[in-house]
């Protein structure tokens, strides 16, 4: 018997950010589906540097569950590997894999497992550690794993070859399964987008105490949830807080543009709350009037399937975005704005309108549950495999 073809075989996510991320993910959520539904899984994170590495093995209370692998740190950090020829850095990973191989090999037999490898920066681990098949989940531009443009050039040529030896990708965008088409006409391609834990998101938002870190109830509040890193447009919030004076503007999660995070503030009716632990994030979405997602036009949210969405829509939010991939997959209950005109214009009638398809929205998350997206990349994993 092939292996796969009748059995669950071993999928091993090659995730981009670390297991207790404060954000937590598409890569933890299918990984945690995978657990709930008897999947024979292991997460492996990005290397760690060498002082977070340390700051885990001597925390007496920190706790990794067995399924997560931390490999060790890789012998330069990460802020050096720009400097490095890609000649020099591939043969630098390349024995991080061979470590990761005999650590495999404890686990499952790496030749009928299947990797799932969300960035191209996993190529040369994958080289040495002997997985039989390879999924590329394929889920952001290059641009969220590269920021720096010299990494991003190593990315896209490191990206061809890793879908030259794939035997599958998974998207989740139209955009994504173009970009890759263009670099393998016949490769196999499955659109698997993100989801929510609907049942969870909603019972914990709506049984929590409402955050007393939030402004007082006197105004309606229009909240965000997510990564405040550089695809955020920050002139669009800017404005919406100035021709919306009413309305509270709350932000959680992490930054890291302080400069930016300053300038805002400034305003009376904008509050940067910082990253929060994920379980207390319905809590914040329950106590939002308007959620939306006020990102930058550019590749990077043309090719944005947000798990946000999905978790507002989760508590029933009316949920306004800059135009992100798809729109059209959420089923009309997003309203997308193409211009900053048009998000203020969208956000001020969200505000005051009453909600008339709040079962529609709920339903729609329940219709696209992590446990539903792991079941269908489980069977995808499976054909790969076969092939």
């Amino acid at each position: 018997m092939k292996p796969g073809v009748h059995s669950q075989p071993h999928i091993i996510s090659f995730a981009a950010v670390k297991w207790d991320f404060p954000l937590i993910g598409r890569t933890r959520k299918l990984t945690e589906a995978w657990i709930r539904g008897g999947q024979p899984t292991t997460f492996i994170e990005p290397p760690h540097s060498y002082r977070s590495y340390l700051a885990k093995l001597l925390s007496p209370g920190a706790s990794t569950p067995s399924f997560v692998i931390r490999p060790r740190p890789t012998r330069y950090p990460v802020r050096w590997w720009t400097r490095m020829s890609p000649v020099r850095l591939r043969k630098m990973m390349r024995e991080g894999g061979a470590a990761l191989r005999r650590r495999l090999d404890r686990l499952t037999r790496p030749l009928d497992a299947v990797a799932s490898v969300v960035s191209p920066i996993w190529l040369p681990w994958l080289e040495a550690a002997g997985i039989g098949a390879v999924v590329y989940d394929c889920i952001d531009d290059l641009a969220v794993h590269a920021p720096d443009p010299a990494m991003r050039r190593i990315l896209i040529d490191w990206e061809r070859e890793l879908v030259g030896r794939c035997g599958g990708a998974v998207v989740t965008a139209k955009i994504l399964a173009e970009a890759l088409r263009a670099i393998e006409p016949t490769l196999q391609i499955e659109m698997i987008r993100n989801g929510v834990d609907a049942e969870a998101f909603r019972e914990r938002g709506l049984h929590s105490i409402r955050p007393a870190d939030l402004p007082p109830r006197r105004k309606p509040i229009i909240g965000f949830v997510g990564a405040l890193y550089e695809w955020i447009d920050w002139d669009l919030i800017a404005r919406a807080a100035r021709e919306l004076p009413d309305v509270e503007f709350v932000f959680i999660g992490p930054s890291n543009d302080d400069s930016a995070i300053d300038r805002l503030s400034r305003y009376g009716n904008v509050s940067f709350l910082g990253p929060r632990p994920y379980d207390a994030v319905p809590a914040y979405v329950a106590a939002f009037d308007v959620c939306w997602v006020p990102f930058k036009l550019g590749d990077i949210t043309a090719a944005a399937n947000p798990v946000k969405i999905y978790e507002y829509l989760a508590l029933a939010k009316a949920v306004v975005t800059t135009a992100v991939a798809d729109p059209d997959s959420f089923g009309g209950l997003v309203k997308v704005g193409k211009s900053e005109d048009e998000i203020i214009a969208l956000l001020q009638s969200a505000v005051v309108q009453e909600v008339s398809d709040s079962d529609a929205r709920v339903q729609f998350a329940r219709a696209n549950s992590w446990d539903a997206r792991g079941a269908q990349y489980s069977r995808f994993a499976r054909e790969v495999l076969a092939r």
